[in-house]
């Protein structure tokens, strides 16, 4: 036979709602103050992360199915870069541009080398995949700057090219992804530039093999 239990008060009196709503009160409040406190977040800086393996016809189908249409005529040329440090991948960098105020990522595509992404990793940024002007050049005011924003894809390869070489698979994915590129977009084989080409840095650095490069670029007419 169960034993009688000891009627309990009602724990929700005057006195209490009253307690009780100055807590709630006061917490709506703080909240408020941080959500308008809390800084806005980061652009996304990193789109889907586009390995290339497939050496099939339809192996880089996935580095042209954008969000956005890819316009024809749009892109006419590549750039190629370093990240000029030993660690990253997009997600990294595009958290530093934007606190540059960049607005995310500035490249297109970078390609990790095994220390903040693996080794090879095609990961495509959300210009590309939105169709967004790049950041090739910080300011538009030059026309030349503002010609190449609009019409060049920037490929990032993460290191140090001034300080050591990039990686065997790093090499053989930039030359999948930028022949891939130059056929699906008619981009001709002197169209493809060294940062280096254009600034007065080395990059994508001294250790870079520009020749080697070059050799393995698709020869086409434009058509």
């Amino acid at each position: 036979m169960p034993t009688k239990v000891k009627a309990i008060s009602n724990p929700f009196d005057k006195r209490t709602l009253i307690v009780w709503g100055a807590l709630v009160a006061s917490m709506t409040l703080v909240s408020g103050v941080l959500l308008v406190l809390e800084p806005a977040p980061l652009a996304p800086s990193m789109g889907p992360v586009l390995t290339v393996l497939d050496n099939g016809p339809r192996g880089t189908d996935a580095l042209f199915a954008t969000s956005s249409p890819i316009r024809t005529g749009r892109w006419q040329t590549i750039v190629i870069d370093h990240s000029r440090s030993t660690y990253g991948s997009a997600q990294s960098l595009g958290q530093v541009h934007q606190q540059l105020g960049y607005g995310g990522l500035i490249y297109d595509f970078v390609i990790g080398n095994g220390d903040g992404a693996n080794e090879g990793e095609i990961q495509s940024g959300y210009r590309w995949d939105r169709q967004l002007d790049s950041m090739l050049f910080a300011s538009n005011d030059d026309p030349d700057a503002a010609w190449y924003n609009q019409h060049a894809i920037t490929i990032c390869l993460i290191g140090n090219g001034d300080e050591a070489g990039f990686t065997d698979l790093q090499l053989e994915q930039l030359v999948r992804l930028v022949t891939a590129l130059q056929d699906r977009l008619n981009i001709p084989s002197d169209r493809v530039l060294l940062q280096s080409n254009l600034t007065s840095t080395t990059s994508p650095g001294l250790h870079f093999p520009a020749s080697w490069f070059r050799q393995q670029l698709l020869n086409m007419d434009v058509r």
